[in-house]
């Protein structure tokens, strides 16, 4: 699993320095700017997980006409060349492998799914890291070679006006139904925030922010910090405003959000209270090129939690790829 990360650890990296020195200068663009819809493949397939932050940023900082992406093979099947000079990009996803602890037997997810709980405890899970690369539609030669197809899909779909009302109609439900993992109390006030000792979110009223994309964005922050509870993913606790510590868990709080929101079809932008990390995600980002692809493995494992309570009947798999 190490060579994979330390492979392609470096472009995941250099990707994600660039998309926060552009923050310096405008820090209320959006982590994930609108780009017609989810990183996709060839056959409209979404991205999961990570991914789906990585090749949207991707798309915005490269200026391709939509997140639309295939592998090699794909272009050559579909009779598309790639243009001169062009670098993939690597697609990360988890395989897990499954083994008889006595007969060394290995069976694939589909088969150990449908054996009892008894049957299941003679098996080892291993996780392995494994990864493609792909190229964006606007890397190929596409535009020339099948240019109804390539209209097609770089057709814009009419800009939503989120200006004020925009409602999420699945965080509304969740709330409602007080479906989330802690208290969530929505009053009157000037803060959001979430107690790890109290176990307990506190946020303003949706009608007191600018737009309703503002309120989720907030919402989903503080949830995403919510995740990290000992009970839940047991990320580090105690933390200390202005530490390390604290930088990553803002990160992860950051990107998790940003996740989400991306799935559930709108842009997040980074808290402006944040920006006093941004000089120290760069700094760790650059010396420890491993650093992201961490934060990302917490990223994964929060958005799916927060998204399965959400679309609890939507049977995502956020550690997979669309290849």
């Amino acid at each position: 699993m190490n060579k994979t990360i330390e492979t392609i650890a470096p472009r995941l990296t250099e990707l994600m320095i660039r998309k926060i020195e552009t923050l310096t200068e405008e820090w209320h663009q959006p982590w994930v700017a609108d780009t017609s819809g989810l990183p996709r493949n060839l056959r409209g397939t979404p991205y999961r997980a990570g991914n789906i932050l990585l090749l949207a940023m991707l798309t915005e900082l490269e200026a391709f006409r939509a997140p639309v992406f295939m592998t090699f093979k794909q272009a050559k099947e579909n009779g598309l060349s790639i243009r001169p000079g062009q670098s993939a990009f690597p697609i990360y996803f988890w395989k897990m492998y499954i083994r008889h602890k006595e007969t060394r037997k290995q069976i694939d997810m589909e088969v150990y799914r449908q054996l009892s709980t008894t049957e299941k405890l003679q098996y080892d899970l291993r996780p392995i890291l494994r990864y493609y690369t792909v190229f964006n539609i606007d890397q190929t030669d596409m535009a020339e070679a099948d240019p109804a197809r390539y209209a097609e899909l770089t057709k814009t779909a009419e800009p939503e006006d989120r200006s004020d009302g925009f409602v999420c109609a699945g965080i509304d439900a969740l709330l409602e139904a007080e479906g989330w993992l802690c208290p969530i109390e929505l009053e009157y006030g000037d803060k959001a925030s979430y107690s790890r000792m109290l176990d307990k979110i506190v946020c303003p009223l949706k009608r007191q922010f600018p737009s309703g994309v503002a309120f989720y964005d907030t919402l989903l922050h503080e949830v995403a910090h919510s995740t990290g509870h000992p009970n839940r993913l047991n990320r580090p606790m105690h933390l200390v405003i202005g530490d390390p510590a604290y930088a990553r868990e803002e990160l992860v709080a950051e990107l998790t959000s940003a996740l989400c929101g991306a799935i559930l079809g709108f842009s997040v932008a980074p808290r402006t209270e944040n920006a006093a990390y941004l000089k120290h995600w760069l700094t760790q980002l650059k010396e420890e090129p491993t650093y992201l692809f961490d934060i990302l493995v917490d990223v994964n494992k929060a958005a799916r939690m927060i998204i399965d309570r959400i679309e609890p009947d939507t049977h995502r798999e956020p550690y997979a790829a669309a290849a």
